[in-house]
């Protein structure tokens, strides 16, 4: 089980991975976008932001195989621990199965069906990721849809990860680990929200105004 952030954020990049167990950072084409950067200079920002550790996932945009596996070569060469996300459709599941001959790893991405999930992990993807929450709002049972991929990836593709992606809260995300080999990619937000709560707060206040009252200061 891993954690990955999923942004393009720098500061928040440095920030969370000092204080959190994070694995690395996802990206898509729309938060890229949303950077203003292209992902040749994004990617080296982001591996210094991790401090030079942990993957970096980065999008292809392109609809054929032909040019999905001349981006995903390209990607690779920017930075290292590099992992190429591409879209499970036909013309992505024919880039999978080349790239996976030229030793360049992959993610399954846009996953909303375990057949999707598990014809991608035979074509040679190390990560399958369904949309959780879209698939929740759009089609059905995203947690559903991880476990029925986690048990067809046991039997068929032991080499494979999901990676759950597209989360709105906190439940969908522990929903989501609680299934065997999963790992998870969440934003900024969710990240906070995984480690604060006002009842933890609100007693460890307690216990140091109860300290201060026998001892008078904060000190042992």
């Amino acid at each position: 089980m891993t954690i990955y952030l999923d942004t393009s954020d720098i500061e928040q990049i440095k920030i969370l991975s000092d204080l959190l167990p994070i694995s690395g950072v996802t990206t898509n084409p729309t938060i890229v976008a949303r950077s203003g950067e292209k992902l040749n200079t994004l990617l080296p920002k982001i591996r210094d932001a991790l401090g030079n550790n942990g993957l970096i996932f980065g999008q292809v945009i392109s609809n054929d195989a032909g040019s999905m596996i001349e981006e995903a070569i390209k990607l690779n060469q920017i930075v290292d621990n590099f992992v190429v996300k591409i879209p499970v459709t036909l013309q992505g599941i024919k880039a999978i199965k080349s790239l996976k001959n030229e030793g360049i790893k992959t993610l399954g991405t846009a996953i909303y069906t375990p057949q999707q999930g598990i014809v991608a992990a035979l074509a040679g993807v190390s990560f399958v990721a369904p949309y959780i929450n879209r698939i929740d709002t759009l089609t059905g049972n995203g947690i559903e849809t991880v476990s029925t991929i986690s048990h067809l990836l046991a039997h068929h593709a032991q080499s494979c990860q999901v990676l759950g992606a597209s989360f709105k809260n906190t439940k969908q995300v522990i929903d989501c680990l609680s299934m065997s080999n999963t790992s998870v990619t969440i934003p900024v937000e969710i990240a906070y929200q995984m480690m604060t709560n006002p009842c933890v707060d609100e007693a460890i206040n307690q216990f140091q105004c109860d300290w201060i009252t026998a001892f008078n200061s904060l000190e042992h």
